[in-house]
């Protein structure tokens, strides 16, 4: 199966010694480094689910001869946001309740303790939701696989985890700090450091330079603080690590597109798996996220309720990698002897993510710019104030213990300008963007 793995443990030789494990994988990617379904596995191949998230009129069905023919449907790789319905939460006491649920299912989740993230698979008859916050991974694969894509439901599924800034004081990232390489990094203290999504042990496991990325990476927002999500154009090179410099037909660097999206209750990001993405909290106002997480304590309450005022006032996100015809290595679903702490599946009844969601219902202003060099921006879409079209280049490290950096020109004083919910849209040139080093 395309992106299948198995173990194989060898008897040991004659006369004792230590037994060998073999770990055997099988990769299909296409041109563009995505993993594609194995054309000699017709029979497992399945079209996705319905975007209501109804089974297909047939369970299976085979795939043409002619596996070089367009599928019936593609994906949307495009960086682009939309409302769900967890936006409706907190308008009154029933909903306000339903929120801290989930924003304590993060918490537990979020612990140092467990696994860094978790498997849903696609393969419904195999594995079904156990806990709201897997349904909800589910809602997000299905949203994003359209109805008569084909994938092998074996190895497909979604990938998912939550980040939490500030982290609590038994969250991933204040108990694993400096065992990821972050411990001085003062950007991932508040915010998220760049970095690509991919199978991080897979990589690890074969040295450092084989990157396999998610088709789909997803962000949801479930509180409206903190630092924005920024999304760019960059690759690597699947086989190499190396960084990709993508050439116009011209021949000149090609432009490199990017999103900033800012947190908002109910706001869902999707974009690319193979792009660079980080959370820089420095592209907020001086600060605002130290506000952002300051309360009241009113009189009278108690340690329960008081941990319930600091959830709300945390910046929280659910992620979700979608994995097609691949199942990242060392990704297992939420253990089974911890499940019963987390929210039922029916925690919202009948309420889906993205039921009656379309992108025209946005969160916030977007605004979309043209950085043209020489600290001048072109207004595409929206408006600019003219106090707020200064550029300056931001330096930021790159995660994951690299020694690399990465320069982009940002009109700071706009970024620090915007609200929850908004999203601005730029476009650089290319030789604009410097990522220093010659590999991730």
């Amino acid at each position: 199966m395309s992106g299948n793995s198995k173990e194989q443990t060898a008897a040991p030789e004659e006369g004792g010694g230590e037994e060998r494990t073999t770990l055997e994988f099988n990769l299909r990617l296409d041109g563009d480094g995505r993993t594609i379904y194995d054309p000699a596995a017709k029979d497992a191949a399945v079209p996705s689910k319905s975007n209501d998230g109804e089974e297909p009129d047939a369970k299976k069905a085979k795939l043409d001869d002619d596996t070089s023919s367009p599928q019936p449907s593609s994906l949307d790789y495009s960086s682009k946001t939309i409302m769900t319905n967890l936006a409706q939460l907190s308008g009154d006491a029933t909903t306000a309740k339903q929120l801290d649920e989930l924003l304590f299912d993060c918490e537990i989740t979020d612990s140092g303790l467990l696994p860094r993230t978790f498997w849903i698979s696609a393969n419904t008859d195999k594995q079904q939701p156990r806990c709201y916050l897997e349904k909800m991974a589910l809602e997000v694969f299905h949203h994003h696989v359209p109805a008569g894509f084909y994938y092998d439901p074996k190895t497909s599924g979604a990938e998912w985890w939550v980040q939490i800034r500030p982290s609590p004081p038994a969250g991933r990232y204040s108990m694993h700090a400096n065992d990821d390489g972050d411990g001085e990094d003062d950007m991932a203290k508040s915010g998220i450091s760049f970095h690509w999504d991919k199978d991080e042990d897979f990589r690890l496991l074969t040295g450092g330079s084989l990157y396999i990325h998610p088709h789909i990476s997803t962000v949801t927002y479930l509180t409206d603080l903190g630092a924005p999500t920024m999304v760019l154009s960059k690759r690597v090179d699947p086989m190499s690590g190396a960084y990709v410099t993508d050439a116009s037909d011209e021949g000149s660097v090609s432009n490199v597109d990017g999103l900033v999206s800012f947190p908002k209750q109910g706001k869902h990001l999707s974009f690319d798996g193979r792009y660079l993405h980080a959370a820089p909290s420095d592209l907020l106002r001086d600060g605002l996220f130290e506000e952002q997480c300051k309360f009241d304590r009113p009189d009278g309450i108690d340690l329960k309720e008081m941990k319930v005022l600091e959830r709300r006032h945390r910046r929280v996100s659910f992620l979700v990698n979608i994995w097609l015809n691949y199942h990242p290595y060392n990704v297992h679903p939420f253990p089974e002897t911890m499940i019963y702490n987390l929210s039922k599946v029916d925690l919202l009844g009948d309420v889906r993510l993205f039921d009656k969601c379309d992108e025209a219902k946005k969160s916030g202003e977007s605004i979309s710019l043209k950085l043209k060099g020489e600290g001048k921006i072109q207004c595409e879409e929206g408006s600019v104030n003219e106090a707020h079209a200064n550029v300056v280049t931001k330096n930021w490290p790159m995660g994951n213990c690299s020694n690399d950096c990465i320069d982009v020109p940002m009109p700071i004083d706009l970024m620090k300008s915007r609200t929850a919910g908004d999203d601005v849209k730029l476009i650089w040139r290319g030789e604009d963007i410097k990522l220093s080093g010659t590999s991730a």
